[in-house]
């Protein structure tokens, strides 16, 4: 009986620190609410003038809009303009006119490098953009969750 206490004991410490971090984890890009998002833009005629490095804001989509950034001639990369630090507040991040690439939260100042997977420049935010899944058929560009 002793035998299967002490397995289960170490079983139990080897495992339990594993679930700790996954469910952490997994909250991560829950750091703002919810929205679905299902959007389709044709390649050539919708992202006809954002080149390579370059990004477009698209409204309407999201919980504040959704800023797409475009890493090669085939890879986008899609987050969520709100601002992991005040995720309640309807203020969306905004280009900084400085610096090409970076997104500026207007109330808490965080900046978030778009081509670093939108994560925390500087400022007060430690979680990155929210990112939406993006795949190409043909020539439309899916952006979704």
């Amino acid at each position: 009986m002793r035998r299967i206490q002490s397995i289960f004991t170490i079983i139990l410490f080897l495992i339990l620190p594993g679930m700790l971090t996954t469910s952490c984890e997994s909250n991560r890009g829950q750091v703002i609410p919810y929205v679905k998002v299902d959007v389709y833009l044709f390649l050539y005629a919708d992202l006809a003038g954002v080149g390579i490095g370059s990004s477009k804001l698209i409204a309407g989509h999201g919980a504040n809009g959704i800023v797409l950034y475009r890493a090669s001639d085939l890879e986008f990369y899609a987050y969520d303009r709100t601002c992991t630090l005040w995720p309640e507040h309807t203020a969306a991040v905004v280009e900084d006119s400085t610096f090409f690439g970076v997104f500026e939260c207007p109330e808490c100042k965080s900046t978030y490098l778009l081509m670093n997977g939108a994560e925390p420049n500087s400022g007060p935010a430690t979680y990155p953009l929210v990112e939406y899944h993006t795949s190409i058929r043909g020539d439309v560009l899916h952006i979704f969750n």
